[in-house]
């Protein structure tokens, strides 16, 4: 059931895409576009039963949500000073151990659509971060629960 409901769901979200993304909305059109969606969406399934991603747990969701549009502008303002100083080395990587309960798939596509951070791998409730600087942003310690 569970499958059939995440199958349900990929699809879905294919089709809608196709159809914003086409400039006239035929049958034939959103018939065809059901078909390819529904082979994504197979694909979509399949890619995470065979990586064994989930989602993780809610815990820190909502400080999350919280901090990343404050995050989003203070990460651009610090990619902007880092164009500006070309010279100067920004960042680095570091580890980022969540706080227990964490979605780490969640916590690391929230750190991943900031300028500042991208997580380049997650393993056992850490996820290994480039950083654009060096001081911890708000949705990092949201996701930590530093400073708590």
């Amino acid at each position: 059931m569970r499958t059939a409901l995440e199958l349900l769901l990929w699809w879905g979200v294919l089709l809608l895409l196709n159809i914003v993304l086409i400039s006239s909305v035929p049958p034939l059109e959103v018939a065809v576009g059901g078909g390819v969606a529904l082979l994504g969406a197979m694909g979509a399934v399949a890619v995470r039963r065979a990586s064994g991603a989930t989602v993780g747990g809610a815990a820190r969701l909502a400080r999350a949500l919280w901090a990343f549009p404050w995050t989003l502008l203070a990460d651009t303002g610090r990619l902007a000073l880092a164009v500006l100083s070309p010279g100067r080395r920004h960042g680095g990587f570091r580890t980022v151990r969540l706080a227990p309960g964490t979605g780490a798939a969640w916590g690391a596509a929230l750190l991943s659509a900031t300028p500042g951070a991208f997580a380049v791998e997650s393993r056992d409730g850490e996820l290994t971060v480039h950083t654009l600087g060096d001081e911890l942003s708000a949705l990092e310690r949201a996701l930590t629960g530093a400073g708590e």
